[in-house]
């Protein structure tokens, strides 16, 4: 079961509920989908520009961004909290790579704390520093362990244990309907002890009355760490499980993309269906584990019946009411 626990709790700006921040355990560890999407009722319409948050995707209204210190910080400008959780089933690969898939619960949720720290299943990403449409600070995600007893294939490779990763993110948003991130992230002594580096590009395709859809784009870049890790069969492996040795290298590990769709279904409520698809690269693809018992084409779909939920909405003036 997939299951997004807490990270960072001990941080007031995430303690409000446990956030997707560990990645799936035994399958891939990046996001399929973007966060949701609520609003595009008459409602959301209607609502004074003075209550509007300029999120990802946030509406047609832009902020002027307070002068000086409290511009630049942006955990010092107040904004509401939001809070969306879900859950539905999910039919994806049991381990990075396999041919083998199971559908399983899988429970989510996105927080956006005030203007400064956003959860959801790729980690927790703590924007210090932002202005105009950018952001940038610290991220960190929690990856689950990948265990030898799940699949046969990875009998006798041991196990990949919990992972705890910490780097440096940055973002931006172009005409609330465009976003592109990057993500650099090296384990702390835990787990696979590796570097990796996400790139992700968004689109927001089109909104009519409730239904909002969106296509992403992704790659990722691993270090050698990382990919012996995962993917290298050591001499010791090999008489282990009758694997060939196989030394994998650092290089790029896949490219891919998802098409989400969010239907809101009442005020708070939305369906979320998504489906994603991930391409491994040589090198990565040869190894024993992939090669022989899995497969380099990756595929994912599932749905979640979503819940929204804002606290401590604050108030700023909007760009055409402060010159």
């Amino acid at each position: 079961m997939r299951l997004r626990a807490a990270l960072a709790a001990g941080l007031a700006a995430t303690a409000v509920v446990g956030g997707p921040v560990v990645a799936q355990e035994n399958r891939t560890d990046e996001p399929r989908r973007i966060k949701p999407i609520f609003g595009g009722d008459d409602k959301a319409k209607a609502q004074k520009a003075s209550d509007r948050a300029d999120d990802e995707f946030g509406g047609e209204t832009r902020w002027k961004r307070a002068e000086g210190l409290v511009g630049i910080l942006t955990f010092l400008t107040p904004e509401e909290t939001n809070l969306s959780v879900g859950l539905g089933p999910e039919y994806s690969p049991d381990y990075f790579g396999s041919d083998d898939y199971e559908i399983d619960p899988d429970p989510v949720a996105y927080v956006r704390f005030k203007n400064f720290s956003f959860l959801d299943d790729d980690g927790a990403d703590f924007g210090l520093i932002g202005f105009s449409n950018f952001r940038f600070g610290p991220t960190m995600r929690i990856v689950g362990k990948r265990d030898e007893d799940n699949n046969p294939a990875l009998t006798g490779l041991g196990d990949v244990g919990l992972t705890f990763e910490l780097g440096g993110f940055a973002a931006a948003t172009f005409v609330d309907r465009y976003s592109v991130k990057a993500k650099v992230r090296h384990a702390i002594d835990t787990g696979h002890r590796g570097l990796i580096i996400d790139g992700n590009a968004t689109a927001l395709l089109f909104r009519f009355g409730p239904v909002s859809t969106s296509v992403s784009a992704q790659t990722t870049w691993v270090g050698n760490d990382y990919a012996d890790a995962y993917f290298s069969i050591t001499p010791a492996q090999s008489a282990a499980s009758g694997l060939p040795v196989y030394d994998a290298e650092r290089g790029f590990r896949d490219i891919g993309g998802s098409l989400n769709a969010y239907v809101n279904i009442g005020r708070r409520w939305s369906l979320n269906p998504y489906v994603s698809y991930k391409y491994i690269f040589d090198g990565i693809a040869d190894t024993p584990i992939i090669d022989q018992f899995g497969d380099r084409n990756q595929y994912a779909v599932g749905i979640h019946l979503m819940r929204e939920f804002s606290f401590g909405r604050g108030k700023r003036t909007p760009m055409k009411d402060a010159e």
